[in-house]
């Protein structure tokens, strides 16, 4: 049991929480005024929140145990399930694409590494009896509305949208405030980033309803929940140290790795791409169900293309991979001629440079089948 606070520390933390409720209330008056600087004023305000609390709260280090390994494995096990789940919806439902932005990448997860971390500050200090832990979650809560969601004075959010965003940060706030509580900040990290940052950030993001996102929110948060919260015995502490030795551990960790590492292969955003074949045109060298990594051509490539190549080009808005069987000259203009294996002609269409879009370089087998099976679903 921890000890009850001091009335000093009891006094600071009620200061910090009336503080963090008056800034969301000006930024989000503030909001269309400056939309530029909200990222930066975000960040300074964070960054100073965070100095203060650890001079004024102290700071106690999160020390490393077999149960806070535990519970980082369920965390990592659980984002990978929600990861995979919210794409397979996108692949019924359609994505959004983004631009890719380093700087608010930075900004954005500095913002949330230092609520965790302050988050923490508040935790080491309460007893399950003090009520700081609520407010605090109240009034993170509050700020994930009013200061980093869209809803702003000049672009109002119906009540049907405003109700599962409550909700959501709702949920997100009491789980990471338990955890927090309970086994510290770092799995906090890894939940907040997935579920704040990850749609805003991501440069492709499934096309989810409010109301989806709430089930999907629901789902993942419970389960976490349910694994956390459960006792631990002996024999759990045993096979959790068993298990952060074993090669389940890492399987884990890099699955993450690769899940995120394909959803931005899948966006297009970087000089590869990862597509799916969805027809046997190409056989044997590429069969449907194959994923294909893709190299995107620009000015600086173009020149390199040559016959026996495979390539990528659009043709009826759908990606066609095929290989190139010549390149002629005609009136000072080059032209591709492209064909698959399994076909019996040449493609019709001649194709100029521009319209290649990439260059095969690698086969993954299978990989592609289930995005080719929904795809088709979805069609019919």
């Amino acid at each position: 049991m921890k000890n009850d606070i001091s009335k000093q520390i009891n006094f600071t933390m009620y200061v910090v929480e009336i503080i963090i409720s008056i800034y969301s209330v000006v930024m989000f008056v503030l909001k269309d005024k400056i939309p530029t600087l909200m990222l930066s004023i975000n960040v300074s305000f964070v960054a100073l929140l965070l100095f203060s609390g650890v001079v004024l709260l102290g700071y106690r280090k999160n020390k490393k145990s077999i149960i806070k390994d535990k519970i980082s494995n369920i965390f990592v096990s659980m984002t990978i399930l929600y990861l995979i789940i919210i794409f397979f919806l996108g692949n019924i439902l359609g994505y959004d694409k983004r631009s890719f932005d380093i700087i608010k990448i930075i900004y954005m997860v500095v913002i949330t590494v230092a609520n965790e971390i302050y988050r923490y500050l508040f935790a080491v200090k309460c007893n399950k009896k003090n009520t700081h832990l609520i407010i605090l979650g109240f009034v993170y809560t509050m700020m994930d509305i009013l200061v980093f969601s869209s809803f702003s004075p000049k672009n109002p959010i119906f009540i049907g949208d405003f109700v599962p965003m409550i909700i959501i940060s709702g949920i997100k706030n009491a789980l990471l405030t338990y955890t927090t509580y309970k086994f510290g900040y770092r799995p906090c990290i890894l939940y907040a980033i997935i579920i704040d940052l990850f749609p805003v950030l991501a440069p492709i993001y499934p096309k989810l309803t409010n109301y989806i996102k709430l089930i999907v929110t629901i789902i993942y948060s419970s389960l976490i929940y349910y694994n956390i919260s459960k006792p631990y015995y002996r024999e759990d502490l045993e096979s959790a140290s068993t298990y952060r030795k074993s090669i389940s551990f890492y399987v884990e960790r890099v699955s993450l790795l690769l899940v995120v590492i394909i959803i931005f292969l899948v966006s297009g955003v970087f000089k590869y791409s990862l597509s799916a074949i969805a027809s046997d045109s190409m056989y044997p060298a590429l069969k449907r169900g194959d994923a294909i990594v893709i190299e995107e051509v620009t000015s600086k490539n173009v020149d390199t293309l040559k016959k026996d190549m495979i390539v990528a080009f659009y043709e009826e808005e759908r990606i066609v991979t095929h290989r190139i069987v010549s390149i002629e000259l005609e009136e000072g203009e080059t032209y591709i001629i492209t064909k698959g294996d399994n076909n019996d002609s040449k493609d019709v269409t001649k194709k100029k440079k521009d319209d290649i879009i990439g260059i095969v370089r690698l086969r993954i087998p299978y990989l592609g089948y289930p995005s080719v099976e929904i795809s088709e679903i979805k069609n019919k």
